[in-house]
């Protein structure tokens, strides 16, 4: 009498599961885990307008920075006719002229 207990059957179909995946295993390491066409294409296309998304994105806040800036020197500028820039002593002037062109090769 030949009885079946369940740790008995429960092992045998680990096994077989264990020998499914080492079968799946070797496949994929004799046939190279290769993308397919489609896929290799659609992964280079979204990296290229994820690339553009980000450059774009760099060029918009350049832009937007050194308009931000040149508002604040005309504004500066404007004052500085007014007799509030008059205050500043001539060192403070140059600080300023020199912190203004590091910004402006930013």
């Amino acid at each position: 009498m030949s009885e079946t207990t369940p740790a008995s059957s429960s092992s045998t179909s680990d096994l077989a599961a264990i020998e499914s995946y080492k079968g799946l295993v070797d496949d994929y390491v004799k046939n190279g885990l290769n993308l397919s066409t489609g896929a290799k294409i659609g992964i280079g296309v979204g990296a290229g307008v994820v690339g553009l998304v980000i450059i774009g994105m760099i060029i918009f806040i350049v832009v937007r920075l050194r308009r931000s800036r040149s508002e604040k020197s005309s504004k500066a500028g404007a004052q500085g006719k007014g007799g509030s820039e008059t205050s500043l002593t001539e060192e403070q002037k140059a600080a300023e002229a020199r912190r203004m062109r590091a910004l402006d090769n930013m």
